[in-house]
Formats: C-alpha cells, structure tokens, sequence
C-alpha cells in the first residue's frame, strides 16, 4: 500500500481482510487496582517477617481494608518485600512433629532458649509453656540464669494462669526435651506433686518438641533478631509485648487463621454450649468435668499480670 498499490489487492494477496490492513496494536493498559499498594508496603515494612497472607490479615484486622491475596503477593513480589523461606538440607517425616491435642491444657510443651540481652549483660535464658491445642504461650520466664528453677518458674506461672483449681485430675501431659533442668529431681518431683505426665522426647530428636521449638523460632525472626536490646530489662519488656501479641493479635495458620486466644476462646464457648444442651435434655443443671476440660478464665491483656509470683500450687 505504501507503494500505490489498492487496499483491496493487497488483501487479496495476502489472503486477510482489507481491516487487517488498517489495524495498529494499542498498548494494552493494566486493570490491576493499585489503590492499595501504598497500605501494602506499610504493613510488609512494619511486619517484615509477615508474608503476605498474614499482611492481608493485618490489613483487614487493623485497618478494615480487604484487599486480595494475589495483589499483596504481587506488590510486595515487585517492592522486594517477600519474606525469604529458609531451606533446610535435612529431609524429616512431617508426621513427626504431630501432636494429639484434643483440647486446651490436654498437653503442653516446654523448652528453654537463649536471647542476647546487650552487651551489659550478655546471654539471658527463656523457658516458655505452650499448650500445643490453642498454641498459646501460658507461661514463660526469662532470666540470665538456666537452673531448674528458672524452668519451675515457668511452670508455676502456667498452671497458675489456666488451672486456678488445681492441675490434678485434667489428664494434662508436659513434653519436654531431656535438658538437665526438666529432668532434675525437683522438677519431676513438682510434676508429681501437681499430678502431670511427664513426657520427654527422644534425644536428637527436637520434632518431638515441635510446638515450643517453632514458637523459639517465632520469636526470634520476629522480635529478637530485629531489635538491639539495651539492657535485660529492655528485652524483658520487648519480649514480653511481644508474646502479647502473639497470643491475642496474630494469626496461626495451624488455627485456620485465628488467634491463639481466640482459638481458646471458642474452645470454651462450644463447651458451654454443650453443657447447656445436656442440661436441657437431663432437665438438670450439671457442671463440665475436669477431667474432660479444665476451667479457663479470661487471659489478661496486661504483660506484668503474666509475671506474677513464683509459687508451687499443690
């Protein structure tokens, strides 16, 4: 055509329709909504070790914005903020680390960590209890020393958190590993005492323990490795908010993305509800059984009520 030739002859040679020749690609525009973007980047830099399903959680819980799981993946995958997976070279059995936990304070794992404190100070040791149903943390102690009372203190806390009448009678089982504060004879004794199953892993074999161990790493690509802490009492209290959040403001994807307190909480609401349909059915008011699920009082919000006295209940 540039050369005089007739549209029409053209088209006849190249066998196409006389509009093919008269067609200019346009540049295609995207669709994609980028309203969200700027709330998306501010919430992967404020929880950089979210990725992005726990961004659109946070988004929708803190800020009401609904906003969809690919576009998140898709700015944060663009703006460099994609949380990198650590790879592991040892292959284990994923059936190992399963626990059966049937309900809350039906087993519990514990285990002792160290965080660095600042220079000041240098190492500080933490013991934490988790009940591997909720995946709550119920009690903890962090101190710069790791004895067997350090790990008791935690227990104490624990069962004095979620077991006001007494833990004898609930069928609760502790896990631990065979470190030498758990296996003393003034921890055992206390489990006896307090009429819990003493359960300890295998050695060399930290899946056994897999609840306690996952939580450590938690909090240590979460809070610890991101902050410099001064002082003990600096780790103490950002340790501390830390746990806090994650008990009541943090999702788990083992709890089809509630929280832990949440979790709990339904927990007790479906055990009233069942009491109070065998109630209607028996004609009579009757009381749950410790045995099948203890009591369990509102957690408090407040970090100091969770570091309370170190007592042995009996």
């Amino acid at each position: 055509m540039a050369q005089g030739n007739e549209a029409k002859l053209v088209a006849e040679t190249l066998a196409i329709s006389r509009s093919s020749l008269y067609y200019r690609r346009q540049p295609r525009a995207s669709r994609a909504d980028r309203s969200r973007d700027q709330e998306i980047v501010l919430a992967g830099g404020e929880k950089p070790a979210y990725g992005y399903r726990r961004v659109v959680w946070w988004l929708g819980r803190h800020h009401g914005l609904v906003v969809n799981g690919k576009r998140a993946l898709r700015v944060m995958r663009e703006r460099g903020l994609r949380v990198r997976q650590r790879r592991f070279q040892v292959s284990r059995r994923k059936d190992w680390g399963k626990v059966e936990a049937l309900y809350p304070n039906h087993v519990w794992q514990s285990d002792m960590t160290k965080v660095w404190a600042g220079p000041s100070v240098g190492w500080a040791y933490l013991v934490s209890v988790i009940d591997c149903c909720t995946r709550e943390i119920i009690g903890w102690d962090l101190s710069l020393r790791c004895r067997t009372e350090e790990a008791l203190a935690a227990l104490n806390r624990a069962v004095l958190e979620v077991l006001p009448f007494g833990s004898r009678g609930t069928g609760l089982t502790l896990t631990t590993d065979n470190g030498t504060q758990f296996t003393s004879a003034r921890y055992i004794e206390t489990l006896n005492r307090l009429g819990i199953t003493h359960r300890r892993t295998a050695y060399n074999h930290p899946e056994g323990n897999s609840y306690i161990e996952r939580f450590h790493r938690s909090l240590k690509e979460e809070e610890v490795w991101l902050n410099e802490y001064q002082n003990f009492d600096h780790a103490q209290q950002s340790i501390a908010s830390w746990i806090e959040e994650y008990n009541h403001d943090r999702p788990h994807r083992g709890l089809h993305g509630r929280t832990p307190h949440d979790a709990r909480a339904r927990f007790a609401l479906t055990l009233t509800s069942n009491m109070a349909q065998v109630s209607s059915l028996e004609g009579c008011t009757t009381q749950p059984s410790r045995s099948s699920f203890p009591i369990m009082p509102t957690m408090p919000s407040s970090p100091s009520m969770r570091s309370g006295p170190t007592l042995t209940p009996i």
